[in-house]
């Protein structure tokens, strides 16, 4: 094998899973909790298959995380309320 592993990590990690719907659109997302990344959530769009990491303060800079979880822009501000409810909890202790 060629690549090498440098790093290796296990952990039981927290995920919610959400189905939401808007007027116009639905959207499934899954919320996983970790250890890593500094306290944010690694939120993954189903639908777009991308992932982006974020925290409470996060939310208010919708134009890095709307796009890639394929969130349009008449629901941003319901996100932005979402976000804030879900993401106001950290179920883990900093790393660092």
């Amino acid at each position: 094998m060629k690549l090498e592993v440098i790093s290796e990590t296990r952990e039981k990690q927290l995920l919610h899973y959400f189905c939401l719907i808007s007027h116009n659109h639905r959207y499934d997302l899954t919320i996983g909790y970790s250890e890593h990344f500094f306290g944010k959530a690694m939120v993954t769009s189903i639908q777009t298959g991308k992932m982006v990491l974020l925290c409470q303060e996060d939310t208010y800079a919708d134009d890095h995380w709307a796009g890639q979880l394929g969130i349009e822009a008449e629901d941003i501000p319901e996100f932005k309320e979402f976000f804030g409810l879900v993401l106001q909890e950290r179920p883990f202790q900093e790393q660092y």
